[in-house]
Order: C-alpha cells, then sequence, then structure tokens
C-alpha cells in the first residue's frame, strides 16, 4: 500500500494540532484513486497548488476523511481540493467516476482489504479505533449479509430458476425458489400444484410453518409469507395451467400478508392478466384452515365445505389450495378453481403464485 505520511517539519510550519506521537505527526493516506470521486459530504471546497497542499488541509481539519484533488478549467497553476467528512465506503453510492479528479483517503484496514466483509456488504472504516463495521449493501440484510429477495438474486446476476436461500428482514434465513424466467425474473415463488403428489387439505399450523417440497409442490408457510409482504413492497403473480394446455395469469401490484395474529388477512388490488380477476373479492379477509374457521359469516365453514385453505369470504372465487381434481369435476367448487378461467367445475393442472419486489 502506498503511503503518504506528514511529517514533523509539516507540523510545525503549518500548525497541525493532531499529534501521533511526542516528536511526529504523521498521517497516511492510501494509495490515490485516479477518475474517481466522493460526490457530497463536503467540509470545504477550495482552491490549491499542490496536492500536498490539499493534504495538509484535510490534516488540519479534524473532521476529514478524505479528500477530492482536480483541476480548474483556464487555470493550470490552481487545483481543486474538496474535503469530505466521509469516504469511498460509508458514501460508496456517492463514489462516481469524474476523469478531471483524482480520490484519496486516510488510511483504514478497509482500504488494505476492502472485500474483507464479503461480496454483499460494504467495510466501513472506524478511524477512531481502526475497526471495521460490515454494512450491508442495498438489498441484503442479516448476518451475514444475505439477499432479501429473489429480485435482488436476480439483480446480482443469478438467472437460473432454482432453490435460494433469502432474508427478507434480517431474521432466519428461509429456502425459496425463485423464478428467474417468468415476466423479466426474481419472483419468490410461495405455492405450487402441479401434479396432485402433495395433500393441500391441512391444517392452521401446517399452512403457518409451510409444508411440501420446494423441488415439487408447495406451500411456503403463512409466517414466510408475511415476512416477505411486510419487508418490501410486492407485486402477486399467479399463473395458471389446465390439461389441455391453456396457460394464463393474473396480475396484482398490490398485495400484502397480515401476522397470525390477524390471522394473516390479506390486502390485495390492482388487478391486470388474462385470467380474470378471482382474487380481489377475497380482499381484507383472514386466512381459514378445515380447523380454524376465519370467515366472518360464522354460519359457513368454507375451508371444510370446498375442501381448501384460503382467505374465504363466504365462500371463494378462487381455491387454488383444493383438492387436486383433474381437470373437469363432478363436485362443485372444491377442487384447484379460478373462477374466472375455468369456473367452478374444473380443477386446474398447474398453478404457482409468486411475489416480486415493485420496482
Amino acid at each position: 500500500m502506498h503511503l503518504s505520511i506528514i511529517s514533523l517539519l509539516c507540523t510545525v510550519a503549518y500548525g497541525i494540532s493532531r499529534i501521533s506521537g511526542p516528536n511526529v505527526k504523521a498521517v497516511y493516506f492510501a494509495e490515490k484513486i485516479k477518475g474517481q470521486m466522493l460526490n457530497g459530504s463536503l467540509i470545504r471546497n477550495i482552491q490549491v497548488d499542490l496536492e500536498s497542499s490539499c493534504q495538509l488541509e484535510c490534516v488540519n481539519e479534524e473532521r476529514c476523511q478524505s479528500y477530492n484533488f482536480g483541476t480548474i478549467k483556464g487555470d493550470s497553476n490552481k487545483f481543486k481540493c474538496q474535503l469530505s467528512d466521509s469516504d469511498r465506503f460509508a458514501g460508496f453510492v456517492k463514489f462516481i467516476e469524474d476523469k478531471d479528479f483524482i480520490y484519496r483517503g486516510i488510511k483504514s484496514s478497509c482500504e488494505e482489504d476492502s472485500f474483507q466483509c464479503g461480496d454483499h456488504s460494504i467495510c466501513v472504516p472506524n478511524y477512531q479505533d481502526d475497526s471495521v463495521r460490515c454494512q450491508c449493501k442495498h438489498g441484503f440484510t442479516g448476518k451475514p449479509c444475505e439477499p432479501k429477495s429473489c429480485s435482488q438474486l436476480f439483480q446480482d446476476g443469478f438467472n437460473s430458476s432454482g432453490v435460494y436461500t433469502i432474508n427478507p428482514d434480517g431474521g432466519k434465513p428461509i429456502q425459496v425458489f425463485c423464478d428467474m424466467t417468468t415476466d423479466g425474473g426474481g419472483w419468490t415463488v410461495f405455492q405450487k400444484r402441479l401434479d396432485g403428489s402433495v395433500d393441500f387439505y391441512l391444517q392452521w399450523e401446517s399452512y403457518k410453518n409451510g409444508f411440501g417440497s420446494l423441488s415439487g409442490e408447495f406451500w411456503l408457510g403463512n409466517d414466510n409469507l408475511h415476512r416477505l409482504t411486510a419487508a418490501d413492497d410486492v407485486m402477486l403473480r399467479v399463473d395458471l395451467e389446465d390439461f389441455e394446455g391453456n396457460i394464463t395469469y393474473a396480475e396484482y401490484t398490490n398485495f400484502s400478508v397480515a401476522d397470525e395474529a390477524d390471522k394473516y388477512r390479506l390486502l390485495i388490488g390492482g388487478y391486470k392478466g388474462t385470467a380474470g380477476d378471482s382474487m380481489t373479492a377475497h380482499s381484507s379477509m383472514r386466512f381459514s384452515t378445515n380447523d380454524q374457521d376465519n370467515d366472518p359469516d360464522s354460519s359457513h365453514h368454507c375451508s371444510q365445505h370446498f375442501k381448501g385453505a384460503w382467505w374465504y369470504r363466504s365462500c371463494h372465487y378462487s381455491n387454488l389450495n383444493g383438492l387436486y381434481l383433474n381437470g373437469s369435476q363432478v363436485s362443485f367448487a372444491n377442487g384447484v378453481n379460478w373462477h374466472s378461467f375455468r369456473g367452478y367445475r374444473y380443477s386446474l393442472k398447474r398453478t404457482e403464485m409468486k411475489v416480486r419486489t415493485k420496482v
């Protein structure tokens, strides 16, 4: 690491007050970075004759952690000296390209090894005790820093659909299936039906915690669904397919699920798509299972009657957790139904429900 040292001679000549030893006042600057500058966090913007003068100004200024040194158009004898109370680590989003400047920060362990915190966090130095703090980048949370969503993973270049680990809120990490191909990718799938191999007519605790296999049919869990929708503003996409190969979808720009104390109440709106809207009518409803009826009309136990688990409103326009009945059904409305697509006497082949952070 290249160092620039302001020595005793400079200390005497310029009246520097910060002394690191009995005879020498030394400030160690990291190697200069050409063509970059820190935009903002400005203490002072002055003109100097030499870069060494800019360094001395930074040493004299108690708050200074870095400086930009740049040319002045039309004046070859003077240079810009911009003192900052931040650095390229704490202010990494403002560290930008500018061919007319060089950037230089005070030496720290972050300058020596800026990747010590990993790919998903920023090394932030504490100049008082030479310690460091690892700050999660935008879109990451937890310790260690983990992606908050499939959307963040997609932005980071993960473009293959499959099982990933995310952490939406800094709590316990969640394994999820990410759909990286549909409609721009970055979808976190929380429900999938495709072959009837998993029984979805289950009780409250099963829906609370989740069940099935991420490689097949599953429900991610209402606790996890609440975490996904509470951490960020998300949109919902529902992909549907019948046994004749017809494929359709519904998207909702507003979607959230409350916590267990509010019985995982659904808020949904802003429909668009080709499947027709069979979800908005369920907005503001609480979740019900065969052992817990939370429908406002106590005279109907919709979950038991229609063999599903859903946000019933005495009873339903959709029932995607109903019985897997392989297409046309004799029974009424107890299959994997989406009324505005195939009605109440057709149980769908494939369904996927997924969320993505709104841009």
